[in-house]
């Protein structure tokens, strides 16, 4: 006799248990983050989130959704109350909470809708045998997909879009990370996603109405998820092999011995502070690593120093201008110097400019670049009227409107006896994917990051943009020299690990030998391809689950 009655309901977890599965999951990805940076953590992480929302009815999904988003979310930003005080937190942190909501949900109609449209549900105990592998993929990488396609949206909308928090972050310091260089950042959320689901899928029994819970837990039930154990060893066993695998490489044609100045400035918002405080400070800094090379008979290329360290206005002051100079002059090298600059019309850019022993300047590639994704609420202010009359004193600190940069993000300079190309990506310019794409199609052979995170303190807001940096010179297979005024602060190898670094709070300048590259990584030449796949799977199973509805109405 054929057993059908165990295929009458999809396994789902009783609203009692997901919610808290989706706290502890939310809680859990924020751990494997840094500060704490328990990375292995992820894994557990997606994997209660998953479970919280597979095949689950709209309602208890978008609840666990509402409890995940806010768990992690409110966690993970909390360096924004430092200065600013809860209410921006509260603002970007249900932002980016709502995409949750909508995940969850849609990820529990189309695992639910995938279950329902499985032709071999229904059929005999020899058939159902074959199923289980392929409904729990089909639902895998739809899962798999809803979470990069998640990843992308909230990347780019509402304004600009905040991509912090992705899957693939976390792996900067483990041996995955090496992947991203292969598949980008879009392609290792996904891959690490559909690993975890395909153990969450087969845990449920690949939805043959196999109840975790209850009395109906039977023989079946227990064969179902000792099926699953056998899928996770085998995930298991994957996941070891791809642990292995190298960053790609790239072709070297030189090195660059380059320096970077933390002045350790007083630069933040609310600093008390005098007009050129934190440019005496890098000019200090310099003063200092210059006597120490011509004490050590060395001398460096380049010198790079953080955003907006020379203040407003360097283009325009001959006094500052001139000072600059005479330091690139005793260096024998070009300093790269962030300055605010004014424009015609009242607006103004966060910039960075090449300064030589004769002021700015000049190369083929371009020696002036403006940040491309100025911060809103932050460096501009969208929609001000509106917003001002929610919180006008929070609005009113946001006097300035930073204009986007049309320049491409990349600064030539003499070195080397021929002209190097760095990229350039200022402060949270280096966590969108569209810049690494936009530096290294312009020649890129080196990647500079100026950073200002003197507003977040001694919080976690540094290390994990750091992390999205070490990150993004393993996809791109360039150096990094991510330096800020006041850390954290580190010259990065194309293979993640570090070549120097510098104490947080001290002033102090870091100084490597750094390859310059030429050429694309597998993850610049097809990541694209690669998120929009998953992607296409995501709206894949949305449609599924459009359909499902359309058919049972």
């Amino acid at each position: 006799m054929t057993d059908t009655s165990v295929n009458q309901q999809p396994g789902r977890l009783p609203w009692w248990i997901a919610l808290p599965a989706a706290v502890v999951g939310g809680l859990l990805f924020d751990v494997a983050n840094p500060g704490a940076a328990i990375w292995p953590l992820v894994f557990p992480a997606v994997a209660l989130l998953l479970a919280s929302w597979w095949q689950q009815r709209a309602g208890v999904a978008a609840l666990a959704g509402l409890a995940a988003g806010a768990a992690f979310w409110l966690t993970h930003l909390h360096w924004l109350t430092l200065y600013l005080g809860p209410v921006p937190w509260l603002g970007l942190g249900l932002v980016m909470t709502a995409w949750f909501v909508l995940q969850g949900t849609v990820t529990g109609a189309v695992t639910r809708a995938i279950w329902k449209l499985w032709p071999w549900r229904g059929a005999t105990q020899g058939k159902r045998r074959l199923a289980p592998l392929g409904l729990i993929a089909g639902q895998a990488v739809a899962a798999a997909g809803i979470w990069v396609l998640r990843e992308g949206i909230q990347g780019t909308w509402p304004y600009g879009g905040f991509p912090w928090g992705r899957v693939a972050h976390v792996f900067a310091d483990a041996s995955f990370g090496a992947l991203v260089s292969w598949v980008g950042f879009a392609g290792l959320s996904g891959l690490m996603v559909f690993a975890v689901a395909l153990v969450v899928g087969g845990c449920f029994g690949a939805g043959h109405g196999a109840r975790l819970f209850g009395a109906s837990f039977s023989h079946r039930a227990r064969s179902v998820a000792a099926s699953g154990g056998l899928l996770a060893g085998g995930v298991v066993l994957v996941l070891g092999m791809l642990a292995l695998v190298p960053p790609a490489a790239l072709e070297q044609t030189g090195s660059l011995r380059v320096a970077a100045v933390q002045g350790n400035s007083k630069s933040g918002i609310f600093d008390d502070r005098e007009s050129g405080d934190v440019y005496a400070d890098h000019v200090r800094g310099t003063e200092e690593l210059l006597d120490e090379l011509e004490a050590t008979d060395d001398r460096v290329d380049v010198i790079l120093w953080p955003e907006n360290s020379a203040e407003f206005g360097l283009t325009d002051n001959p006094l500052r201008g001139r000072e600059v100079a005479l330091l690139s002059k005793r260096a024998g090298a070009p300093i790269v110097v962030g300055s605010v600059l004014a424009n015609e019309d009242g607006t103004y850019t966060n910039s960075s400019v090449v300064w030589g022993a004769e002021g700015q300047s000049e190369s083929d590639a371009g020696t002036r670049y403006d940040k491309r994704f100025p911060v809103p609420f932050a460096e501009y202010m969208p929609n001000r009227s509106f917003f001002r009359a929610l919180a006008p004193d929070l609005v009113d600190l946001v006097q300035l409107e930073y204009e986007a940069g049309e320049f491409e993000p990349v600064h030539g300079f003499e070195a080397l006896g021929r002209e190097v190309v760095a990229g350039v990506a200022i402060c949270f310019d280096i966590i969108f994917d569209d810049q690494a794409e936009r530096m290294v199609s312009n020649g890129a052979e080196v990647i500079f990051a100026p950073t200002n995170n003197a507003d977040f303190g001694r919080t976690d807001e540094s290390v994990q943009q750091l992390q999205i940096a070490r990150l993004r010179a393993i996809e791109t297979g360039r150096a990094l020299v991510n330096i800020s005024t006041v850390g954290t602060s580190r010259i990065i190898a194309p293979d993640g690990h570090d070549l120097d670094g510098l104490l947080p709070f001290t002033r102090g300048a870091m100084v490597a030998t750094v390859p310059l590259v030429q050429g694309e990584t597998p993850a610049l030449a097809y990541g694209a391809l690669i998120a929009a796949a998953w992607m296409t799977a995501g709206l894949a199973g949305m449609g599924l689950s459009v359909y499902c509805r359309l058919r049972r109405g």
